[in-house]
């Protein structure tokens, strides 16, 4: 038997994304202390991966990447509830994101992941939080507003 999931109302990409920044925001908060020497350099090669992949023009390859930085926080926040809740929303972040990273491959804009790694390494538990929200409200915001500007066409 094959599982077929169920259609996505894209009309939910706000709360969709409003609940992965959360989720995203309580991990980082939580691994700020607990980071190693090796969890920076992997963020950085995962950000590398994720730039290069979009300046490519490979959007899977950009999602990849992008998963395996925040899963470097997950990972090291070593909270398995935030790791169900992440995974269990991971599928309706999948139907969206490869619009979102298409757009990111052609727009070209910088990555949020510099200076959420900075904010990590100094200390700022907090604003490196806000960064990661804000990364995924501001997608959430972005395709909410596309969805919503194709139905007054």
């Amino acid at each position: 038997m094959t599982y077929e999931p169920v259609p996505f109302d894209l009309k939910l990409a706000r709360e969709a994304f409003g609940t992965a920044a959360e989720l995203h925001g309580a991990a980082t908060r939580r691994a700020a202390d607990r980071l190693t020497d090796a969890d920076y350099d992997h963020l950085a090669a995962h950000d590398a991966d994720y730039v290069a992949a979009l300046t490519d023009g490979r959007v899977q390859d950009g999602i990849a990447a992008d998963d395996a930085f925040h899963r470097v926080i997950l990972d090291a926040a070593d909270d398995p509830d935030l790791i169900v809740s992440v995974e269990l929303l991971l599928p309706r972040l999948r139907r969206m994101d490869l619009w979102l990273f298409a757009r990111k491959a052609f727009a070209h804009g910088e990555s949020s992941h510099p200076a959420i790694i900075t904010a990590l390494r100094t200390g700022n538990a907090e604003l490196a939080a806000t960064l990661v929200e804000a990364s995924f409200t501001t997608a959430g915001e972005e395709l909410a507003a596309a969805v919503e500007r194709s139905e007054h066409r």
